[in-house]
């Protein structure tokens, strides 16, 4: 046999022992494909436990809503070289989301923005049926809308969010791009994630693929449980980026139990707004950047008010939970209802103390859009620039602001109202100037502007390394917010 046919047959022998090596070690047995880890992945033939009951409880949801289009017309039909023009024109369009069952009777979970203004409602079933459905109650504020379709479905479990660990596989079963009852899976990336800055829900961040048309569908773990409620993609997104956003089940089973037994929710309120306490701010304060929430406003017939808490102080924890934004505030009375107890944690400018308030019914619609927020540069002048005088109303009135100031600069105008200097309220235009006077490099205002319906809390800074930082509004999308 000559030289080279031998050394082939060798090295062939060589390879097909090492494969036989390799596959052993990987468990692999002749004819079928390597065996999956238990615990991380999910066998093919069986994607989740008692997949075909899971199918039968999710629905795609169509809802009719008015939207707006431009249509072509004639400037004057019939007319010879007539031109076509565009104008917007109203009508109605179906648009599609997901939707489950979370009791039995036809009662289905899917999320608000799927069904917002639409005139009618329908359910497309696993079999393909399309029934009608009616809407029991929505909760806008976690996004989250109760239908009652007309089948009975069998109603999915729900499972527990807070056993869930990073790395667990999940599945999101929905109807994306109007797929009927598509499956995707993935593994649990994150918790506690916000979608923006006022949106007080903590979402689970997943990596199972969502696009359009998988809102409110099921976001399901390893047994077939309900762990959340799949709503979002980054707002940069349009279609699937690998990062996926599903409100916990804790939430969405309350907000659901509630829903059907009432129809709507009713929250408690404490009555404040506030501020992220952050950079030159958090100095003027004397309080460490990201420790509690600065109170900027306290509605005067509120529980807080009543516990006779005040702009100034600051809110360092409700319930035990810390406060740093103002959407954890927004997250700690999320579920709260009014004439429940809430422990509150403040600083008063002098010392830590603690009181309980019994919360109030929240007031129904809330103007909760972002207000506009105040601003600096860094500067080297010494001196704020800024004089007071006497004012009709509270506080007292800015005279004049020195171009190029810090208070210029923090965009304070003649006319503007301070009503306190840090937490100490001001009548009196001398105090107020004496007390900047006092005041080392850093100081805070609470200011209210014509027009606006609440008081701001700006800082000034001497100090140019100070004021080089970028405002801390800029940094936190969630700066300012309340009433809560």
């Amino acid at each position: 046999m000559p030289y080279s046919t031998t050394r082939a047959l060798i090295a062939s022998a060589l390879f097909a022992a090492l494969l036989a090596v390799a596959q052993l070690n990987a468990g692999w047995r002749p004819g079928l494909a390597a065996a999956p880890a238990a615990e991380t992945q999910l066998p093919r033939s069986a994607p989740f436990e008692g997949g075909e009951a899971v199918i039968r409880s999710v629905v795609t949801v169509y809802a009719e809503r008015s939207v707006s289009r431009p249509v072509m017309v004639m400037n004057e039909a019939g007319e010879e070289g007539a031109r076509n023009s565009a104008e917007d024109q109203t009508g109605w369009s179906w648009r599609s989301g997901s939707g489950f069952a979370v009791a039995e009777g036809g009662y289905v979970l899917t999320n608000f923005h799927v069904v917002s203004g639409a005139r009618r409602i329908e359910a497309r079933l696993a079999n393909g049926r399309r029934v009608g459905a009616e809407l029991i109650g929505a909760d806008p504020l976690t996004d989250l809308a109760l239908l009652r379709v007309q089948a009975d479905l069998p109603a999915l479990e729900w499972g527990d969010d807070g056993a869930l660990r990073l790395g667990a596989p999940v599945l999101a079963v929905g109807s994306p791009l109007d797929f009927h009852l598509s499956v995707s899976s993935g593994v649990v990336g994150g918790f506690a994630r916000a979608y923006d800055g006022a949106d007080p829900v903590g979402y689970i961040q997943h990596d199972a693929a969502l696009n359009p048309g998988n809102s409110g569908g099921p976001l399901l773990d390893r047994h077939g449980h309900v762990v959340g409620v799949n709503t979002a993609i980054p707002q940069e997104a349009f279609f699937n980026v690998g990062i996926s956003l599903a409100i916990p089940s804790g939430i969405a089973r309350e907000v659901a139990e509630t829903l059907m037994e009432r129809g709507q929710l009713e929250r408690g309120y404490l009555g404040l707004t506030v501020r992220a306490l952050h950079g030159p701010l958090a100095s003027a304060m004397g309080r460490q950047s990201g420790e509690g929430v600065l109170i900027e406003a306290v509605d005067p017939d509120s529980a807080a008010a009543g516990a006779g808490i005040r702009a100034g102080q600051t809110l360092l924890a409700v319930n035990g939970i810390d406060m740093s934004t103002p959407r954890d505030l927004a997250r700690a009375l999320l579920l709260a209802r009014p004439g429940e107890r809430a422990a509150l944690s403040l600083h008063d400018g002098q010392a830590r103390y603690r009181v309980e308030v019994w919360l109030d019914r929240r007031p129904d619609n809330q103007d909760l859009a972002a207000s506009r927020d105040l601003g600096f540069e860094p500067v080297s002048r010494r001196g704020y620039g800024i004089s007071f005088a006497a004012s009709e109303g509270a506080g007292v009135q800015v005279a004049s602001v020195v171009p190029g100031s810090p208070a210029a600069q923090a965009g304070l105008r003649e006319g503007d109202a301070v009503l306190a200097i840090g937490a100490t309220d001001i009548t009196d235009a001398d105090e107020a100037q004496v007390r900047l006077m006092l005041a080392r490099r850093q100081v805070a205002l609470r200011v209210l502007r014509g027009g606006d319906d609440a008081p701001r809390y700006i800082a000034l800074a001497l100090d140019e390394g100070a004021t080089a930082h970028a405002p801390d509004h800029a940094a936190f999308a969630d700066a300012s917010g309340g009433p809560f």
